[in-house]
């Protein structure tokens, strides 16, 4: 009986390993470009070049949140697809951009650290289930609880 019990909590902590949602469960866009892809550096020109472009900090904020979007979309995607090899880039990426966007927000004569904050809490939950898809305190487990801590500290130096 106790083999039999055993067996079963194996069997469900591992299908809950095996398990990720794509970006679309979360209600992210799908990124077409992941950094596995030949096209993914071209990809990553374009956007530093569009940033480049925005002449306000308003215009550069805006287009930070849809950055930050699109680092988050492949970073569920690399869990999802099982690639741990490209996570430890995107999961650096995620935390720059991040920082990007609190600083961007730092320089707007109105603050939009509301929504900075529901949005970060948003993707905290989003980080949170992702990084249950490893065995904990693993390096991957670690490397998104680091994006999680990352939020936090920045959300806390916007106060």
């Amino acid at each position: 009986m106790k083999i039999l019990f055993l067996s079963l909590i194996i069997f469900v902590f591992s299908i809950s390993q095996i398990y990720a949602k794509t970006p679309e469960e979360y209600h992210l866009t799908y990124q077409k470009t992941l950094p596995s892809s030949p096209s993914y550096s071209f990809k990553r020109f374009k956007e530093k070049g569009l940033m480049m472009l925005k002449i306000t900090h308003k215009s550069k904020y805006k287009y930070s949140e849809v950055l930050l979007e699109k680092r988050l979309s492949e970073l569920v995607s690399l869990v999802d697809v099982k690639d741990p090899n490209l996570v430890t880039g995107a999961s650096q990426r995620f935390s720059y951009q991040a920082g990007i966007l609190a600083d961007l927000n730092s320089k707007l004569k109105i603050s939009n650290k509301e929504n900075i904050k529901n949005r970060f809490e948003d993707y905290k939950k989003i980080l949170s289930e992702l990084r249950d898809n490893y065995p904990a305190n693993s390096a991957y487990w670690l490397l998104i609880q680091q994006n999680i801590d990352t939020l936090n500290i920045l959300f806390d130096k916007m106060k």
